[in-house]
């Protein structure tokens, strides 16, 4: 846009700066704009992609894992663009309120400001560069997975037959007993998890839920009583529960999500199930430091118990 070297600005700072300055500031905010969209439709794909997981095999899990790590740095990326173009945008909205105010007093910040401006365009300009030459590579590969996974699902879900059974999950009848519950139950007999609430959270998971649930039980029963079949691929399913950890229970970024996801993913020694238990980070952060010191005993923020299904006796047999 303009110069780089301080002492050049002199004769352009003359001229009539404002409108220059003004189109330009169109021009960042556009970039912003783009790049937030850029960003809601890898959400979406991603999103996309975490809810159909239940589909990956041994055979795409480094597939996954890389599209995923990809992910994440596109991510990265667009946050970097987009904190930059945000400190230009304030930038010029700085120096135009200086040449406002007065340019005889404030010539010399204003051409400090645009060499610094021109500086960080330069660098916001790689940053695009780099964006760009990288993300249709990563999108088609995020896209092509997707794909593969919706398919298998489909056919996976033609030799599935879910039993939907309320009087099944319950465990714990939230309408009797309106308060936390600090339990979680593994159970073999009935091939469920029954994840520990805060009563708050049902309570408030009831009121927004516009309808979709008649009583708080209803809560309890879709969101807090999971099949143990959703937790058999144990890697994806540590990265799913972290992620949506971070998602939906802390409110937290996506980079966030994705890192904790990752992170967690090949963690062999951590079942799952524990994770989707917590119902914050500090406690997840509490289990993993147990786990790590070997001092299981330690973690006190819910009980954990299991439930296993009595063994068949066999019939004596007899050889004659």
């Amino acid at each position: 846009m303009l110069f780089y070297h301080f002492d050049m600005l002199d004769n352009f700072i003359k001229n009539d700066l404002i409108r220059p300055l003004k189109i330009e500031q169109e021009n960042i905010q556009q970039i912003i704009s783009l790049y937030d969209n850029k960003k809601s439709n890898l959400l979406a794909i991603t999103n996309n992609m975490i809810e159909i997981t239940d589909a990956i095999t041994k055979n795409n899990l480094d597939h996954f894992y890389e599209t995923v790590s990809l992910l994440k740095n596109c991510f990265e990326q667009i946050n970097n663009i987009e904190k930059l173009a945000t400190k230009l945008s304030q930038n010029l909205i700085e120096t135009i309120g200086l040449y406002d105010k007065s340019l005889e007093m404030n010539k010399e910040e204003i051409k400090a400001n645009l060499v610094e401006y021109n500086m960080q365009k330069d660098e916001l300009s790689h940053k695009i560069l780099e964006f760009e030459n990288r993300n249709a590579s990563i999108m088609n590969s995020a896209i092509s997975l997707c794909l593969t996974l919706i398919n298998k699902k489909a056919k996976n879900q033609n030799f599935i037959v879910n039993n939907i059974n309320a009087k099944n999950n319950i465990k714990v009848d939230i309408e009797l007993e309106p308060h936390d519950h600090n339990r979680l139950i593994i159970s073999e007999k009935t091939q469920k998890a029954y994840l520990p609430f805060f009563y708050c959270d049902i309570k408030k998971i009831f009121e927004n839920s516009k309808s979709s649930y008649q009583t708080l039980q209803d809560v309890v029963n879709d969101l807090y009583v999971l099949p143990l079949s959703k937790f058999k691929n144990s890697s994806i399913a540590r990265f799913r529960e972290s992620f949506h950890l971070i998602r939906n229970k802390e409110n937290g970024s996506i980079t966030k999500a994705l890192d904790l996801g990752l992170e967690l993913m090949f963690q062999y020694n951590l079942n799952p199930i524990i994770i989707a238990a917590c119902r914050n980070l500090d406690e997840l952060d509490i289990y993993l430091d147990c786990l790590n010191e070997n001092e299981l005993d330690d973690f006190s923020c819910f009980e954990i118990k299991f439930e296993v299904s009595p063994k068949i006796k066999k019939k004596d047999t007899f050889l004659f």
